[in-house]
């Protein structure tokens, strides 16, 4: 595993940050004692008198989706940048003459960025192998994350707002398929509002229930409400709500909680479109189990690399990619907090009051300072995986989510953001225009933490020009 000494050649002093940062929070309505912010140097020191900047910092808040930085950290602690999750296509014996006899298994292992077209990719391969025909059905083994489910909390009347359709909630599988989700576009036409996806199976038929409102392209999307039926192999999707005709085209991503559903009718599609045939009596079903011990491995398909994957988690906020690595790195949401902080107390940080409900952020109960978080980023930067654990956080005015954000400092900026209902945080690396390297947490907690972006990004300008 990668090493690194934690402690730095020379602790800075630590000094309050300029009445001017904490007045650009407190103009917007943020008071001063609802934020809390550090900024720490990273050696090497350019400037002869190092010093941190601090308010606040010993307050517990919410980090929301900069939890995920701790998620991805442990990861390439435990796993290392090249892991690969693998998907694995099985058999009890080799096709004869073509035919496979008996099911075909397909294990997952948790895989958080396998897609329909790496499905495509396996199955031809079988069928390069081969495989013309397959007599059974095909089994899916989930079995993975069989032992966790209980802990996970996915009934949706425990979901964590009102809005259980949105992608954000997409929940951790064993076979998870194109990120558990789906996007639809909403196009208008005339008075009535059109449900295309983007990418489905062809025995998917999407129906609209969506009312044209007037006023203001505003927040519709928890407004909406997505059901899944299914009519023997065919899947309806209905979705209903109020659309407002100014937002005109939109695109809205869906959880798609019919995991069985979705592989059963890609299974199906794919495999027919590659020439291949189903026989016998259970031939064309996909069905769940496990599979058996004395199978062989007809195809096995290797995942992104862990230090791809992690840039997808940080750029994009995926939370459900998170939950993979959380659950792949400590086996239970349980497990994955006290590995965190046992590990982050081996660093000589002080985590005892923390609390990580679980890897994505997604939490009303995760708990973090922002002393930590900077002291934390600071030790990272040690690392000899530090350029994968940096390249994947969003780039200020660049990528993921700060395309469009902190646009104000001509510097170096790589920052990890959060966003819940009443919090807002910012965790990451800025180099000042002088060369130094800052390691940087803010975190915010106010009725008004909506309109705290402009102030963090005040704050970010004041450590870019600091002397």
């Amino acid at each position: 595993m990668p090493q690194a000494t934690w402690s730095s050649p020379l602790d800075p002093q630590v000094r309050a940050f300029p009445n001017s940062v904490t007045q650009a929070f407190v103009k917007k309505g943020i008071a001063a004692d609802n934020f809390t912010a550090y900024a720490l140097p990273i050696a090497p020191f350019v400037h002869r008198k190092p010093q941190a900047y601090a308010h606040g910092s010993s307050q517990l808040v919410n980090p929301a989706s900069v939890a995920k930085v701790f998620t991805t950290a442990l990861a390439l602690q435990k796993l290392e940048s090249t892991y690969r999750f693998k998907t694995g296509f099985h058999a009890v014996s080799e096709p004869v003459d073509g035919v496979l006899a008996g099911p075909l298994y397909i294990k997952g292992s948790g895989d958080p960025a396998f897609l329909s077209a790496d499905l495509w990719a396996s199955l031809r391969q079988l069928r390069t192998k081969g495989v013309d025909i397959i007599n059974g059905p095909v089994v899916l083994d989930d079995s993975a994350f069989a032992e966790q489910l209980p802990s996970l909390g996915l009934a949706e009347e425990d979901a964590f707002d009102d809005a259980p359709h949105r992608a954000y909630h997409a929940q951790p599988d064993a076979l998870l398929l194109n990120f558990g989700a789906m996007s639809i576009d909403l196009k208008i036409n005339e008075n009535t509002v059109l449900v295309v996806p983007e990418e489905a199976p062809k025995d998917w038929a999407f129906v609209s229930e969506i009312n044209l409102t007037g006023g203001g392209c505003g927040a519709w999307k928890n407004g909406m409400s997505v059901d899944f039926a299914k009519a023997g192999r065919d899947v309806v999707v209905t979705v209903k709500g109020n659309y407002p005709r100014r937002c005109g085209q939109s695109r809205l991503p869906i959880r798609v909680p019919a995991q069985d559903w979705l592989w059963e009718s890609w299974v199906q599609e794919i495999w027919l479109e590659l020439g291949g045939k189903f026989a016998g009596p259970q031939g064309g079903q996909v069905i769940k189990g496990v599979t058996p011990a004395n199978t062989i491995a007809l195809y096995t398909h290797y995942g992104k690399p862990l230090s791809d994957l992690i840039k997808q988690i940080n750029k994009w906020s995926s939370n459900v990619m998170a939950r993979h690595l959380e659950l792949a790195v400590a086996g239970t949401p349980e497990a994955f907090n006290v590995q965190l902080k046992d590990w982050l107390k081996q660093q000589g940080i002080s985590s005892n009051d923390w609390f990580f409900e679980n890897g994505s952020g997604l939490s009303r109960d995760t708990r973090i300072d922002a002393k930590g978080l900077a002291e934390f980023l600071r030790n990272m930067a040690a690392r000899s995986d530090f350029p994968d654990f940096l390249a994947s956080f969003p780039r200020a005015g660049a990528d993921g989510t700060l395309h469009r954000r902190v646009t104000n400092v001509d510097g170096f900026a790589y920052l990890k953001t959060g966003s819940l209902n009443g919090v807002r945080s910012l965790g990451g690396y800025l180099r000042d225009r002088e060369g130094q390297l800052w390691a940087v947490g803010v975190l915010v907690k106010s009725p008004r933490a909506y309109d705290s972006w402009g102030p963090m990004e005040s704050l970010l300008e004041f450590l870019y020009r600091a002397e």
